[in-house]
């Protein structure tokens, strides 16, 4: 039944529906909801713009219909990935980034990645509404200690991953494509390069928090389920960055390709760390 219900998203009903959410996203991206005028993205960006809604849309649509949750539950686990991974993960990173991303710049993407995400796990969990709730999955249940440890060790994976993944993947590809705004880029984060490591270690944790509501909707079994937390964790947030107008064409694609394979590697290694050693019911669902 949970399997024929993960493809409603792929029969043509579904794909009409996807197409709709698409253009309402494509609609609320396009507004600047402090300036109450047109956003950046759609007055700069419009082609770039319809790629990222048409993306999200899609990954989000197969996390919904797959959700053994409906309702409020539903919806605030799409918020959870919309809003939190990809907002306010990348508002944190403006204590060391702060010449990259202004006050001004990160209110605005507060706000507006509020409305938005709000909206939009609305229109998700509304479009794909009338599938019957699934039992709930024995996962997570842990003691304090046990979600301490693996929490703390989430963070020092992630922040493994982002040294890897910045001096091994991005410095190469940047090097190659645009030295000139690399070396510009890197000036900037080093006038407050001893908060990149906290910052990185604070923004592990949250990743691995924000993952919970997934994990705990999702009715696959634990290695489907670490590829689809991978993608949560790797599409929204990297795809988003042919928004960033104050970017080059170079460091786009090589933020994107460190991006989506940093948090890929992620959220396969999150859903291994919070699987090892369980001694839960669910354990070989």
């Amino acid at each position: 039944m949970r399997r024929l219900a993960a493809t409603n998203a792929w029969t043509p009903q579904g794909l009409f529906k996807v197409l709709g959410l698409t253009v309402l996203l494509v609609g609320l991206l396009s507004i600047n909801y402090i300036g109450l005028g047109l956003s950046t993205a759609a007055s700069q960006t419009p082609v770039q713009l319809l790629l990222v809604a048409l993306c999200d849309t899609l990954v989000l649509s197969y996390f919904v219909v797959s959700s053994r949750r409906t309702g409020w539950k539903e919806w605030g686990a799409v918020f959870a990935v919309l809003y939190g991974m990809v907002y306010v993960l990348t508002a944190i990173e403006s204590v060391y980034l702060g010449n990259l991303l202004s006050a001004r710049t990160v209110l605005t993407l507060l706000a507006n990645g509020a409305v938005t995400s709000s909206v939009f796990a609305g229109a998700l969990v509304w479009a794909f509404r009338g599938r019957a709730e699934g039992a709930p999955n024995a996962r997570l249940h842990m003691g304090l200690g046990e979600w301490a440890w693996k929490i703390i060790a989430a963070a020092a994976v992630y922040l493994g991953l982002f040294i890897l993944f910045g001096f091994a993947v991005y410095i190469p590809i940047a090097k190659a494509l645009d030295p000139v705004s690399l070396a510009q880029e890197q000036t900037a984060a080093s006038m407050a390069a001893g908060l990149v490591f906290p910052i990185e270690l604070l923004r592990g944790a949250l990743w691995a928090l924000l993952a919970v509501p997934a994990i705990l909707v999702l009715p696959f079994g634990w290695k489907k389920t670490a590829v689809m937390v991978g993608l949560l964790m790797a599409v929204p947030l990297s795809i988003t960055l042919f928004l960033t107008t104050s970017m080059t064409a170079g460091l786009q694609v090589a933020h994107f390709v460190e991006l989506f394979g940093e948090n890929m590697v992620f959220g396969l290694a999150l859903l291994w760390l919070m699987h090892l050693r369980s001694r839960l019911p669910g354990r070989a669902e």
